[in-house]
């Protein structure tokens, strides 16, 4: 039985023929930034302040959303039909 460790540092790949290889972790290409790249890239001024401008966007938005969800409720109180048939008495003629 394969340990985790061992499972971990290998991948399976399909050729162009269809057979199955496995490669080592170390010999895939990387995808995007490596972890130290990440770290220097954070210190950055202007990706400080876009991470504040996308986290303060997100939250002006979805205020907004609620307060006009509630704004709605507020206005249209008044103009909601009732939902149920209650009967309606009259009185003829007295």
């Amino acid at each position: 039985m394969p340990t985790e460790s061992s499972v971990s540092s290998y991948t399976l790949s399909t050729d162009d023929s269809g057979t199955r290889q496995r490669k080592e972790v170390d010999e895939l290409p990387q995808i995007g930034y490596t972890l130290e790249q990440l770290n220097e890239k954070r210190e950055e001024p202007k990706w400080r302040i876009a991470r504040f401008t996308a986290i303060g966007l997100f939250w002006a938005i979805w205020g907004a959303l609620l307060a006009g969800s509630i704004l709605i409720i507020i206005l249209n109180n008044h103009d909601v039909a009732s939902t149920t048939a209650a009967p309606t008495t009259t009185t003829k003629g007295k």
